[in-house]
């Protein structure tokens, strides 16, 4: 019985989880007015909405052109490689009407994405949006998909005022 313990106790040892594959806290950045998580893993946008919360925070909810922009202007100082980033916009409940995380009439006009069709163009099996962060043609420009598809997505928390 000793010896099957010790061998127990040595294989929990030898089979831990990497140190470069290790949870990472996730990091925050405070920008645009607000504190933001770009996610450095893939999930479909209802996986990402629940990681949000676990994070303290919710899906990205862009308010403006110039939140939109802000974070463009930033992703592109921070050489991001990635194009599409999901964020809390959607058309879940009733297609065309598009509410954003807090569940909130969108209150500005995107400019979207030019597939040579009508954009947002896929119909009530494209009800989850996403930003294009890198540089190139669709920079800034919003784009609607599948919601089970798994991307990079953006968390958001305000940010605490009682440290500044």
């Amino acid at each position: 019985m000793l010896l099957f313990l010790i061998l127990l106790s040595h294989q929990l040892l030898v089979s831990g989880v990497p140190i470069d594959q290790e949870e990472k806290t996730p990091s925050w950045v405070e920008v645009c007015g607000s504190s933001y998580l770009f996610s450095e893993d893939y999930m479909t946008w209802y996986e990402a909405v629940g990681n949000c919360q676990l994070y303290g925070g919710h899906l990205l909810q862009i308010d403006t052109m110039r939140e939109n922009f802000c974070l463009l202007k930033y992703a592109h100082t921070q050489d991001m490689a990635t194009d599409w980033w999901l964020h809390g916009a959607n058309d879940i409940e009733d297609e065309g009407v598009y509410v954003q995380a807090d569940g909130k009439y969108l209150k500005w006009q995107p400019t979207w994405q030019d597939t040579g069709e009508s954009d947002p163009d896929g119909g009530t099996s494209y009800n989850c949006l996403m930003v294009n962060l890198e540089v190139g043609p669709d920079s800034g420009k919003w784009a609607d998909g599948a919601c089970d598809r798994i991307r990079n997505y953006i968390c958001e928390r305000e940010i605490d005022q009682s440290e500044l």
